[in-house]
């Protein structure tokens, strides 16, 4: 497929490298092999949530942010797929998971949540590998949240380096609906991740926060939107990530406020720690405006940690490397607390600190 995937919403100088996701992200050739129950798993629903046949709303009424040649490409090629529909309040969260396994396994997942008018869901959304597999997963998740509802959705990437991973979210929301994606993305050779939310209705709200660990040679790009089109909508898009070793991210993040949005707000910042003197990072943050009543806020925070924190910290009986590590899960607190798991929380835990530990700061 030739068709870009992440495109900047305006683009900028073609030679900065950031229009959109490079020729390494091209999607691969789709095998129509259905993955076996060990693959893919879905948690046992709660009352007030069903699964449906097919997503109640086209493909071509959500993109996602990466793209509509990649939401087509998901459609044509799933292998597997998942809707639910929410008619209530549910506290009790719902797990997909999707587990590579064996040689060149591939995982292609057309995903979505109808959330009716004054309902609330949950959903933990995994992809991981067993060792020594390869193969890559690409998922779509569809998110329409009618007036008042709420949609939580949780995603964690944890895959080995012989695999690979494309993540799209495409998020509509009524009036006064909530709709909150946590993203912590730690695995892959390769990672592109591209999220839309189309703010439809009066006062709907959408909270995006997003943590990474990129070390070795691994690639992320991240593609995230927020489209405000009613009045008084808010947005708050937050990154934290670590980038060590040679790896390297692309972050797009846009605010884009369309005429008639009035008294809407956004805010949307991302904080770098830089580990290592062969990195590449590029952030890239872009405020779009077509209505003079609103308030848009970007910022980007890149660096090393401060030496005179961790000497504190050192002086109140903690090693260099305790220090370190504490101010790295202060920044990921705000993600790995979300994580109902507490399992998949302390698994995470542990994979930074054993990460943090092979990339010491130069």
């Amino acid at each position: 497929m030739q068709d870009k995937l992440n495109v900047l919403p305006a683009l900028t100088w073609n030679h900065l490298g950031v229009n959109w996701a490079g020729k390494e992200f091209a999607l691969p050739e789709a095998p129509k092999e259905i993955p076996s129950d060990e693959r893919f798993s879905v948690s046992l629903l709660p009352s007030g949530v069903e699964r449906i046949e097919n997503f109640p709303k086209r493909n071509n009424e959500m993109e996602s942010g990466i793209g509509k040649s990649y939401d087509t490409y998901i459609e044509e090629n799933s292998n597997v797929s998942c809707f639910l529909k929410a008619k209530k309040a549910s506290e009790q969260t719902i797990r997909f998971k999707a587990s590579v396994s064996g040689s060149n396994t591939a995982i292609i997942g057309n995903y979505g949540i109808y959330a009716e008018e004054g309902s609330s869901i949950t959903l933990l959304q995994e992809a991981d590998s067993k060792e020594d597999s390869s193969g890559f997963t690409a998922e779509l998740t569809r998110i329409y949240a009618e007036k008042g509802a709420l949609v939580r959705l949780i995603q964690v990437q944890d895959l080995n380096r012989s695999c690979s991973s494309w993540n799209g979210v495409a998020i509509r929301a009524k009036e006064g609906a909530k709709v909150e994606v946590i993203r912590a993305v730690m695995g892959g050779k390769k990672a592109a991740l591209g999220s839309k939310a189309v703010l439809e209705g009066k006062e709907s709200n959408y909270l995006l926060n997003t943590i990474y660990f990129g070390d070795q040679t691994q690639v992320f790009d991240f593609n995230d939107t927020s489209e405000h089109i009613g009045k008084s909508t808010r947005c708050d898009m937050y990154t934290a990530g670590v980038l060590a070793g040679e790896s390297s991210k692309i972050l797009r993040g846009t605010i884009d406020f369309k005429k008639g949005a009035a008294y809407s707000t956004g805010h949307e910042s991302e904080d770098v720690l830089v580990l290592g003197k062969k990195v590449r990072n590029r952030t890239v943050p872009l405020i779009l405006c077509g209505e003079e009543q609103v308030e848009g806020q970007h910022a980007a925070t890149i660096g090393r940690l401060d030496e005179t924190q961790i000497y504190y910290l050192c002086s109140r009986g903690l090693t260099p490397l305790q220090a370190r590590l504490l101010l790295i899960k202060g920044r990921f607190a705000p993600v790995l607390d979300l994580i109902p798991d507490e399992n998949l929380r302390e698994g995470l835990s542990l994979q930074i600190e054993r990460r943090l530990k092979s990339n010491e700061p130069e």
